[in-house]
C-alpha cells in the first residue's frame, strides 16, 4: 500500500509530521542553559519561538507539494511518460517540459497553485507578524 504525504495511517502521525517535531525538539535542547544565563535564554526562546513558525510553514508546504503538483499536472493536462531507471537529465527535461506547459498554455493553472499555497501559509505568516521576529 502506498503512503501518501500528509495523510494519516493506522492513526500514526505522518513523516512529515515527525521530522517537524525532530526538528522542534534539536532546537528547543538549545534552550537548555543555566540560571546565570536567564537574559540569553529568553531572547534564545523569542527566537525559537520564530523558528517554530517557520518550521511550521515549512513543513505545511512539505506535505502539501506532492498534492500540489499532482492538481497542477491534471489541470494542464501534462502526462509524461516516466521510466523508473532514467537519468538525472531525462527528469530535468520532464520537469522543464512540465514548467513550460504550466507556464505558456494554462497559467490560470499554475495562479490557483499559488493562490492555494498562499491561502495555506498565510495564518502562519499573521503568527510570524505577530511575533515581531525581525524587530530587535
Amino acid at each position: 500500500m502506498a503512503h501518501k504525504v500528509g495523510s494519516k495511517v493506522a492513526g500514526k502521525r505522518t513523516p512529515m509530521h515527525l521530522i517537524k517535531i525532530a526538528l522542534l525538539l534539536s532546537f528547543l535542547a538549545l534552550c537548555q542553559k543555566s540560571q546565570v544565563q536567564a537574559a540569553i535564554s529568553s531572547e534564545l526562546d523569542h527566537y525559537l519561538r520564530c523558528l517554530e513558525v517557520v518550521t511550521d510553514a515549512g513543513a505545511l508546504m512539505i506535505e502539501n507539494s506532492i498534492t500540489a503538483i499532482s492538481l497542477l499536472s491534471d489541470c494542464v493536462d501534462f502526462q509524461p511518460k516516466l521510466k523508473l531507471t532514467g537519468s538525472i537529465l531525462r527528469f530535468i527535461r520532464v520537469a522543464h517540459q512540465f514548467g513550460k506547459k504550466a507556464i505558456y498554455d494554462r497559467p490560470e493553472c499554475l495562479v490557483q497553485t499559488f493562490t492555494t499555497g498562499v491561502g495555506l501559509i498565510r495564518p502562519i505568516i499573521a503568527k510570524f507578524d505577530s511575533l515581531r521576529c525581525f524587530d530587535e
